[in-house]
Protein backbone atom coordinates (compact mmCIF):
# COMPACT_ATOMS: atom_id res chain seq x y z
CA UNK A 1 0.00 0.00 0.00
CA UNK A 2 1.77 3.41 -1.07
CA UNK A 3 -0.46 5.55 1.09
CA UNK A 4 -1.59 5.69 4.88
CA UNK A 5 -4.55 7.12 6.64
CA UNK A 6 -3.61 10.50 8.43
CA UNK A 7 -4.43 10.48 12.02
CA UNK A 8 -7.21 13.02 11.81
CA UNK A 9 -8.83 10.80 8.68
CA UNK A 10 -8.10 8.55 11.71
CA UNK A 11 -10.12 9.84 14.35
CA UNK A 12 -12.88 11.09 12.19
CA UNK A 13 -14.11 7.71 11.08
CA UNK A 14 -13.59 6.69 14.98
CA UNK A 15 -16.02 9.56 15.49
CA UNK A 16 -18.55 8.51 13.48
CA UNK A 17 -18.40 5.06 14.79
CA UNK A 18 -19.26 5.91 18.43
CA UNK A 19 -21.71 8.14 16.86
CA UNK A 20 -23.24 4.81 15.95
CA UNK A 21 -22.13 2.80 18.89
CA UNK A 22 -24.08 5.43 20.64
CA UNK A 23 -27.12 5.17 18.11
CA UNK A 24 -27.31 1.41 18.74
CA UNK A 25 -27.25 1.76 22.68
CA UNK A 26 -30.21 3.92 22.53
CA UNK A 27 -31.91 2.23 19.56
CA UNK A 28 -31.62 -1.76 19.89
CA UNK A 29 -33.20 -1.99 16.70
CA UNK A 30 -30.13 -0.51 15.52
CA UNK A 31 -27.97 -3.49 16.81
CA UNK A 32 -27.33 -4.63 12.61
CA UNK A 33 -25.15 -1.94 12.87
CA UNK A 34 -22.38 -3.17 14.50
CA UNK A 35 -21.41 -4.94 12.31
CA UNK A 36 -20.47 -1.87 10.19
CA UNK A 37 -18.54 -0.48 12.94
CA UNK A 38 -16.55 -3.88 12.86
CA UNK A 39 -15.83 -3.21 9.29
CA UNK A 40 -14.68 0.29 9.66
CA UNK A 41 -12.20 -0.59 12.35
CA UNK A 42 -11.01 -2.82 9.85
CA UNK A 43 -10.69 -0.14 7.61
CA UNK A 44 -8.63 1.93 10.24
CA UNK A 45 -6.57 -0.58 11.08
CA UNK A 46 -6.14 -2.01 7.15
CA UNK A 47 -4.88 1.99 6.54
CA UNK A 48 -3.61 3.30 9.96
CA UNK A 49 0.04 2.60 11.75
CA UNK A 50 0.11 1.61 14.98
CA UNK A 51 -0.26 4.92 16.96
CA UNK A 52 -3.79 5.61 14.65
CA UNK A 53 -5.13 2.14 15.76
CA UNK A 54 -4.27 2.75 19.80
CA UNK A 55 -5.82 6.59 19.46
CA UNK A 56 -8.72 4.86 17.66
CA UNK A 57 -9.16 2.63 20.79
CA UNK A 58 -8.69 4.64 23.40
CA UNK A 59 -11.20 7.45 21.75
CA UNK A 60 -13.94 4.45 21.96
CA UNK A 61 -13.35 3.66 25.35
CA UNK A 62 -13.24 7.93 26.29
CA UNK A 63 -16.04 8.19 23.87
CA UNK A 64 -18.55 5.88 25.89
CA UNK A 65 -17.13 5.41 29.00
CA UNK A 66 -19.06 8.86 30.01
CA UNK A 67 -21.93 7.94 28.42
CA UNK A 68 -22.71 4.06 28.40
CA UNK A 69 -22.51 1.62 30.94
CA UNK A 70 -19.85 -0.31 31.34
CA UNK A 71 -20.48 -3.64 30.66
CA UNK A 72 -22.18 -2.00 27.05
CA UNK A 73 -18.41 -0.94 26.49
CA UNK A 74 -16.49 -4.56 27.17
CA UNK A 75 -19.10 -6.04 24.96
CA UNK A 76 -18.99 -3.45 22.10
CA UNK A 77 -14.49 -3.79 22.16
CA UNK A 78 -14.41 -7.71 22.63
CA UNK A 79 -17.42 -8.66 20.31
CA UNK A 80 -16.79 -5.88 17.70
CA UNK A 81 -13.94 -2.89 18.13
CA UNK A 82 -10.89 -5.41 18.86
CA UNK A 83 -12.10 -8.47 15.88
CA UNK A 84 -12.44 -5.29 13.63
CA UNK A 85 -8.91 -4.49 14.20
CA UNK A 86 -7.35 -8.01 14.37
CA UNK A 87 -9.33 -8.47 10.68
CA UNK A 88 -7.81 -5.24 9.88
CA UNK A 89 -4.36 -6.05 10.99
CA UNK A 90 -4.37 -9.17 8.71
CA UNK A 91 -5.92 -7.85 5.99
CA UNK A 92 -3.14 -5.35 5.94
CA UNK A 93 -0.58 -7.94 5.54
CA UNK A 94 -2.64 -9.83 2.96
CA UNK A 95 -2.58 -6.98 0.47
CA UNK A 96 1.07 -6.01 1.52
CA UNK A 97 1.74 -10.31 -0.17
CA UNK A 98 -0.25 -10.92 -2.62
CA UNK A 99 0.72 -14.50 -2.68
CA UNK A 100 -1.24 -14.64 0.80
CA UNK A 101 -4.69 -16.34 0.78
CA UNK A 102 -6.66 -12.83 0.91
CA UNK A 103 -9.42 -14.82 2.96
CA UNK A 104 -7.04 -15.50 5.83
CA UNK A 105 -8.84 -12.10 7.78
CA UNK A 106 -12.08 -14.57 7.64
CA UNK A 107 -10.51 -17.38 9.85
CA UNK A 108 -8.69 -15.44 12.18
CA UNK A 109 -11.30 -12.92 12.82
CA UNK A 110 -13.67 -16.05 13.13
CA UNK A 111 -10.95 -16.88 16.25
CA UNK A 112 -11.11 -13.42 16.99
CA UNK A 113 -15.27 -12.70 17.30
CA UNK A 114 -15.22 -16.71 19.04
CA UNK A 115 -12.63 -15.12 21.57
CA UNK A 116 -13.66 -11.77 22.30
CA UNK A 117 -17.33 -13.87 23.22
CA UNK A 118 -15.63 -15.76 25.55
CA UNK A 119 -13.82 -13.27 27.11
CA UNK A 120 -16.74 -10.92 27.20
CA UNK A 121 -18.75 -13.76 29.27
CA UNK A 122 -16.26 -14.17 31.69
CA UNK A 123 -15.66 -10.28 32.25
CA UNK A 124 -19.52 -10.08 32.86
CA UNK A 125 -19.72 -12.90 34.94
CA UNK A 126 -16.42 -12.31 37.04
CA UNK A 127 -16.62 -8.41 36.90
CA UNK A 128 -20.10 -7.55 37.02
CA UNK A 129 -21.97 -10.78 38.46
CA UNK A 130 -23.95 -11.19 35.21
CA UNK A 131 -24.05 -14.98 33.68
CA UNK A 132 -25.06 -14.50 30.27
CA UNK A 133 -25.25 -18.28 29.87
CA UNK A 134 -27.92 -18.14 32.72
CA UNK A 135 -30.18 -15.61 31.26
CA UNK A 136 -30.02 -16.94 27.55
CA UNK A 137 -31.04 -20.29 28.85
CA UNK A 138 -33.65 -18.84 31.07
CA UNK A 139 -35.06 -16.74 28.00
CA UNK A 140 -35.05 -20.35 25.78
CA UNK A 141 -36.94 -22.03 28.67
CA UNK A 142 -39.68 -19.87 28.38
CA UNK A 143 -39.77 -19.43 24.69
CA UNK A 144 -39.75 -23.05 24.82
CA UNK A 145 -42.02 -24.11 27.38
CA UNK A 146 -44.41 -21.46 25.34
CA UNK A 147 -43.74 -22.93 21.79
CA UNK A 148 -44.02 -27.01 23.22
CA UNK A 149 -47.36 -26.23 25.07
CA UNK A 150 -48.49 -24.66 21.73
CA UNK A 151 -47.52 -28.29 20.05
CA UNK A 152 -48.69 -30.44 22.52
CA UNK A 153 -52.19 -28.98 22.38
CA UNK A 154 -52.36 -29.10 18.29
CA UNK A 155 -51.17 -32.35 18.05
CA UNK A 156 -52.43 -34.36 21.48
CA UNK A 157 -53.01 -37.36 19.69
CA UNK A 158 -49.04 -37.85 19.17
CA UNK A 159 -47.50 -39.64 22.37
CA UNK A 160 -44.26 -39.23 21.27
CA UNK A 161 -44.95 -35.29 21.64
CA UNK A 162 -45.54 -35.09 25.02
CA UNK A 163 -41.59 -37.21 25.99
CA UNK A 164 -40.12 -32.94 24.72
CA UNK A 165 -39.54 -30.92 27.34
CA UNK A 166 -37.86 -27.70 27.16
CA UNK A 167 -35.01 -29.43 29.57
CA UNK A 168 -34.32 -31.88 26.83
CA UNK A 169 -34.35 -29.56 23.75
CA UNK A 170 -32.33 -26.97 25.95
CA UNK A 171 -29.99 -29.77 26.98
CA UNK A 172 -29.53 -30.23 23.29
CA UNK A 173 -29.03 -26.73 22.18
CA UNK A 174 -26.16 -26.17 25.47
CA UNK A 175 -24.60 -29.96 23.43
CA UNK A 176 -23.84 -27.75 20.02
CA UNK A 177 -23.19 -24.67 21.80
CA UNK A 178 -19.69 -24.99 20.01
CA UNK A 179 -21.12 -24.90 16.81
CA UNK A 180 -23.46 -21.84 17.20
CA UNK A 181 -20.34 -20.21 18.59
CA UNK A 182 -18.43 -21.03 15.26
CA UNK A 183 -21.85 -20.20 12.85
CA UNK A 184 -22.28 -16.56 14.91
CA UNK A 185 -18.21 -15.79 14.39
CA UNK A 186 -17.86 -17.09 10.59
CA UNK A 187 -21.11 -15.18 10.01
CA UNK A 188 -19.38 -12.21 11.28
CA UNK A 189 -16.50 -12.49 10.17
CA UNK A 190 -17.68 -12.74 6.45
CA UNK A 191 -20.06 -9.95 6.75
CA UNK A 192 -17.14 -7.92 8.72
CA UNK A 193 -14.37 -8.57 5.90
CA UNK A 194 -16.84 -8.47 2.19
CA UNK A 195 -18.11 -4.72 3.79
CA UNK A 196 -14.80 -3.18 4.71
CA UNK A 197 -13.27 -4.96 1.33
CA UNK A 198 -16.35 -2.59 -0.32
CA UNK A 199 -15.13 0.04 1.63
CA UNK A 200 -11.74 0.16 0.86
CA UNK A 201 -12.72 -0.09 -2.76
CA UNK A 202 -14.21 3.17 -2.47
CA UNK A 203 -11.52 4.73 -1.26
CA UNK A 204 -9.37 5.90 -4.71
CA UNK A 205 -6.43 7.22 -2.92
CA UNK A 206 -4.96 4.32 -2.52
CA UNK A 207 -3.42 1.93 -4.71
CA UNK A 208 -5.01 -1.25 -4.19
CA UNK A 209 -7.96 -1.54 -6.83
CA UNK A 210 -6.15 -4.73 -8.41
CA UNK A 211 -5.39 -6.82 -5.63
CA UNK A 212 -8.98 -5.68 -3.61
CA UNK A 213 -10.69 -6.51 -7.18
CA UNK A 214 -9.89 -9.97 -6.97
CA UNK A 215 -11.05 -10.50 -3.41
CA UNK A 216 -14.67 -11.59 -3.94
CA UNK A 217 -17.11 -14.11 -2.18
CA UNK A 218 -17.04 -16.23 -5.61
CA UNK A 219 -13.47 -16.85 -4.82
CA UNK A 220 -13.84 -18.30 -1.47
CA UNK A 221 -12.34 -20.90 -0.31
CA UNK A 222 -10.72 -23.13 2.76
CA UNK A 223 -7.23 -22.82 4.03
CA UNK A 224 -4.67 -25.83 3.62
CA UNK A 225 -6.06 -29.41 2.80
CA UNK A 226 -9.41 -29.13 5.01
CA UNK A 227 -10.50 -32.69 3.98
CA UNK A 228 -7.48 -33.67 5.02
CA UNK A 229 -7.66 -31.72 8.22
CA UNK A 230 -11.39 -32.69 9.09
CA UNK A 231 -9.71 -36.34 8.33
CA UNK A 232 -7.09 -36.25 10.51
CA UNK A 233 -9.38 -34.61 13.65
CA UNK A 234 -11.83 -37.57 13.03
CA UNK A 235 -9.14 -40.36 13.51
CA UNK A 236 -7.73 -38.47 16.70
CA UNK A 237 -11.26 -37.98 18.09
CA UNK A 238 -11.49 -42.13 17.16
CA UNK A 239 -8.29 -42.84 18.52
CA UNK A 240 -9.41 -40.97 22.00
CA UNK A 241 -12.91 -42.86 22.11
CA UNK A 242 -10.75 -45.99 21.42
CA UNK A 243 -8.55 -45.32 24.47
CA UNK A 244 -11.76 -45.22 26.78
CA UNK A 245 -10.58 -40.93 27.53
CA UNK A 246 -13.50 -39.15 29.16
CA UNK A 247 -13.24 -36.12 26.84
CA UNK A 248 -17.48 -36.27 25.73
CA UNK A 249 -15.48 -37.81 22.25
CA UNK A 250 -19.62 -37.76 21.06
CA UNK A 251 -20.48 -34.77 21.35
CA UNK A 252 -16.72 -33.18 20.08
CA UNK A 253 -17.60 -35.65 17.14
CA UNK A 254 -20.71 -34.02 16.05
CA UNK A 255 -19.96 -30.60 16.32
CA UNK A 256 -16.65 -31.10 14.78
CA UNK A 257 -18.63 -32.59 11.83
CA UNK A 258 -21.24 -29.79 11.99
CA UNK A 259 -18.43 -27.57 11.87
CA UNK A 260 -16.55 -29.04 8.71
CA UNK A 261 -20.15 -29.40 7.26
CA UNK A 262 -20.78 -25.28 7.51
CA UNK A 263 -17.50 -24.90 6.16
CA UNK A 264 -17.86 -26.91 3.11
CA UNK A 265 -21.62 -25.24 2.75
CA UNK A 266 -19.73 -21.82 2.59
CA UNK A 267 -17.36 -23.10 -0.03
CA UNK A 268 -19.85 -24.77 -2.43
CA UNK A 269 -21.96 -21.54 -2.23
CA UNK A 270 -19.41 -19.79 -3.65
CA UNK A 271 -18.36 -22.54 -5.94
CA UNK A 272 -22.42 -22.10 -7.01
CA UNK A 273 -22.07 -18.56 -7.32
CA UNK A 274 -18.63 -18.27 -9.11
CA UNK A 275 -19.93 -20.92 -11.59
CA UNK A 276 -23.33 -19.15 -12.11
CA UNK A 277 -21.95 -15.51 -12.96
CA UNK A 278 -19.50 -17.46 -15.00
CA UNK A 279 -21.72 -19.20 -17.64
CA UNK A 280 -24.56 -16.08 -17.10
CA UNK A 281 -21.52 -13.99 -18.54
CA UNK A 282 -20.95 -16.27 -21.44
CA UNK A 283 -24.55 -16.79 -22.28
CA UNK A 284 -24.10 -20.25 -21.80
CA UNK A 285 -27.93 -20.37 -20.40
CA UNK A 286 -28.47 -24.47 -20.37
CA UNK A 287 -25.90 -24.90 -17.83
CA UNK A 288 -27.12 -22.17 -15.51
CA UNK A 289 -30.65 -23.46 -15.39
CA UNK A 290 -29.36 -27.09 -15.22
CA UNK A 291 -27.54 -26.12 -12.13
CA UNK A 292 -29.85 -24.46 -10.24
CA UNK A 293 -31.91 -27.66 -10.90
CA UNK A 294 -28.78 -29.96 -9.17
CA UNK A 295 -28.96 -27.17 -6.08
CA UNK A 296 -32.50 -27.81 -5.97
CA UNK A 297 -32.76 -31.68 -6.58
CA UNK A 298 -29.17 -31.96 -4.07
CA UNK A 299 -30.17 -29.52 -1.48
CA UNK A 300 -27.63 -28.08 1.36
CA UNK A 301 -26.13 -31.19 1.33
CA UNK A 302 -25.31 -31.55 -1.78
CA UNK A 303 -23.59 -27.79 -1.96
CA UNK A 304 -21.84 -28.81 1.23
CA UNK A 305 -20.41 -31.78 -1.03
CA UNK A 306 -19.67 -29.56 -3.86
CA UNK A 307 -18.07 -26.96 -1.52
CA UNK A 308 -15.85 -30.21 -0.16
CA UNK A 309 -14.84 -31.49 -3.61
CA UNK A 310 -13.94 -28.28 -5.06
CA UNK A 311 -11.34 -28.17 -1.70
CA UNK A 312 -9.44 -30.98 -3.34
CA UNK A 313 -9.76 -30.76 -7.15
CA UNK A 314 -10.26 -26.68 -7.05
CA UNK A 315 -12.71 -26.49 -9.90
CA UNK A 316 -12.28 -23.25 -10.32
CA UNK A 317 -8.71 -22.87 -10.45
CA UNK A 318 -8.17 -19.88 -7.52
CA UNK A 319 -5.83 -21.76 -5.59
CA UNK A 320 -3.24 -21.79 -8.37
CA UNK A 321 -3.94 -18.27 -9.45
CA UNK A 322 -2.54 -17.49 -5.71
CA UNK A 323 0.61 -19.29 -6.74
CA UNK A 324 1.30 -17.73 -9.78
Amino acid sequence: MNKKMTLPQTMLITLFSIIILWAIYNVPGLSILAIGVSALFVVIATLSDSKGILVSIMMVILGLVFLINPVYIFDICLNFVIPGIIIGIITKNVLNYKDDNKYNPIFMGSIAFTLGLIANYLIAKYLFDINMLEEFTSVMKIQLSTQIDAIQESVSTLTSVSNITEESILQTILNIMPLILFSRAIILAILTYFLAIFTLKKIRKINLKETLNEIKFSRFYLPGNAVLTSFILYILIMLLEILNIPLYTDLILVNLELIFYILFLIQGISVAIFFAKKWLKTGKIIKFIAGIMAIFLLGVMGISILGMVDSIFDFRKVKSCELT
